[in-house]
């Protein structure tokens, strides 16, 4: 083996990592930039009638990532919001969209990379915008992609395929041997979490002549069934997600299995595109292959779902799943953005919790309905078990995608975690216990002091409803509402705590017997209101402008 081959192999091995890394870089830019609105403009476009194939292609072009989308489908339908037979009809569309990916690579514009290289830089090393450097980023992430392309191409050119080392490889010896090709590209689209890097990659083997087109035909239907697996892993453990998955894949298996039989039935009478053409003979492949997928599986997808309703039925209530998070799972992150979502949106769900809670508390005060009261206990319990799977979810987020991953985001959210479980306690061990305690004395409430109470408890709880609004939204207007609400409850609490001792020192006998329970209660509303005030400072904090004026370092 001469020195020569050995350099240009290492050549072409550096040019198809520079490739890999280009496409996943280029689908974080993508998920910087819209990672966290995916879900809801998917949802939005689906809930029209007859809109979910083409909101699925839309959202995928959009953000034209095969992770991203498996997980959006898996944690959407795990949510509840569309169920595995309305998910797949959406995953037939995007299945067409990501093929978007794969047309950019095959363009080969490589006398560009520099330019683009120089945009991305700019954008995302020297400014400050979340969209600009997202936008920087997807350059970069492209410009990576052409260099990749020619560095593979540079390299095949002094390439000799009939002597030395590159005579030893010989990829056409695999030509024969389509089906295992076709398992082991499955194989690599799953390590990679792409199948447009591993298309990427064998475009990139192809432009250099390293490979032949009745080779890589193959790999592309692999990397295709392979993106199902890897939807079929993330989506395994709750029924409806499993469901969809083998949807995908069986769909998936059936075409590819007829399109393996074809390609050996067609022999050396397939034709082999020159390297100019090759990318985009190959994204044709992967786009028809999509279409046809869709042509096919759009009127089977009643069957489908059907069939697959009998062979993975409901389990008996007794055996179903218990309470876990809805949004996020131990399953491959798929972007940062992504994440950030759909940890926001388990935090929302923990808020809903709570808000159930103590409306459900304040019922068990008015009607004396003790079961009602204890109720509340089970669910601080699964309010405390999301704040820990939250928790070790973006402490994964950061370990993983570390230089990726937004710290100062991760912190927001990890201080409204907290307020949220504190509610959450302080409605399960403090004003539950005192609803037991009236129920238990059997003691009733003056008509003043109980109008008063239920007043003060409906301000209280429509602050926390604004807060949950506020941090989702990030609205500085609704955080400066809150504040301008704790000054009125504080003061309305003094007042009510004085209205009360005026009813205690005029002998009302009512006032005597929960003289303790109310003035409790108010101090626990108070502390809850307390709570949603300290998300008011946070946003307001989060929200002022930046006046530096210092880059952001390369590593981030």
């Amino acid at each position: 083996m001469g020195h020569g081959d050995l350099l240009n192999l290492l050549t072409i091995i550096g040019g198809v990592a520079l490739l890999v890394f280009g496409v996943r870089y280029l689908r974080k830019g993508l998920d910087r930039l819209f990672g966290r609105r995916l879900g809801t403009w998917m949802h939005r476009l689906a809930a029209r009638r007859g809109f979910s194939f083409l909101a699925g292609i839309a959202v995928s072009l959009v953000a034209p990532s095969s992770t991203t989308m498996s997980l959006l489908a898996v944690h959407t339908v795990q949510a509840g919001h569309l169920t595995a037979r309305q998910m797949l009809t959406i995953v037939l569309g995007a299945n067409i969209g990501l093929t978007i990916m794969v047309l950019l690579i095959a363009l080969q514009q490589e006398q560009l990379a520099p330019i683009v290289v120089l945009g991305g830089v700019a954008l995302f090393q020297f400014t400050k915008s979340p969209r600009s450097r997202g936008i920087g980023q997807v350059l970069l992430g492209l410009g990576f992609i052409l260099l990749a392309i020619d560095i593979m191409k540079r390299a095949a050119e002094t390439v000799d395929m009939q002597n030395g080392l590159w005579a030893v490889i010989n990829f056409e010896n695999l030509t024969e041997h389509a089906v295992l090709l076709a398992i082991f590209a499955a194989m690599l689209a799953m390590a990679l979490q792409s199948s447009t890097a591993t298309i990427g990659l064998v475009i990139g083997l192809g432009v250099s002549e390293a490979v032949s087109f009745k080779l890589a035909v193959p790999v592309v239907l692999g990397a295709n069934v392979g993106l199902a697996v890897t939807t079929l892993i993330v989506g395994w453990r709750v029924i409806e997600p499993r469901r969809l998955a083998l949807g995908n894949l069986l769909l998936k298996l059936m075409l590819a299995g007829l399109a393996l039989v074809a390609l050996n039935l067609l022999g050396d009478r397939l034709p082999n595109p020159g390297p100019e053409s090759f990318g985009l003979a190959i994204a044709g492949v992967h786009s028809g292959f999509n279409i046809v997928l869709a042509a096919v599986g759009l009127p089977l997808v009643g069957v489908v779902s059907s069939l697959l309703e009998r062979v993975v039925p409901t389990p008996p209530p007794e055996r179903r799943k218990a309470f876990g998070p809805k949004y996020i799972s131990n399953g491959p992150i798929g972007g940062v953005a992504l994440a950030m979502g759909q940890a926001l949106r388990e935090i929302t769900h923990m808020s809903e919790i709570i808000r159930a809670m103590l409306r459900d508390v304040w019922a068990a005060l008015e009607t004396g309905n003790e079961k009602l009261a204890r109720d509340v206990a089970v669910r601080d319990d699964q309010v405390d078990l999301l704040d820990t799977e939250v928790k070790r979810f973006l402490t994964r987020l950061a370990k993983e995608e570390a230089g990726e991953y937004d710290a100062d985001e991760q912190m927001r959210l990890l201080r409204y975690l907290a307020e949220v479980e504190t509610i959450g306690d302080i409605i399960d061990k403090n004003i539950s216990e005192l609803v037991l305690k009236k129920i238990r004395l059997g003691a009733e409430f003056s008509k003043e002091g109980a109008e008063e109470l239920k007043d003060f408890y409906c301000k209280v709880s429509e602050n926390v409803v604004i807060a949950e609004t506020a941090f989702t939204t990030r609205d500085r207007a609704l955080a400066q509402q809150l504040l301008r609400h704790k000054q009125r409850i504080d003061q309305y609490e003094r007042e009510l705590r004085d209205r009360h001792f005026a009813r205690l020192n005029a002998g009302l006998v009512e006032s005597h017997e929960t003289s303790a329970i109310h003035l409790d209660l108010l101090t626990h509303l108070k502390r809850i209101n307390s709570c949603v005030t300290h998300v008011a400072y946070a946003i307001l904090q989060d929200t002022q402008p930046k006046h530096t004026s210092a880059p952001t370092g390369a590593g981030e």
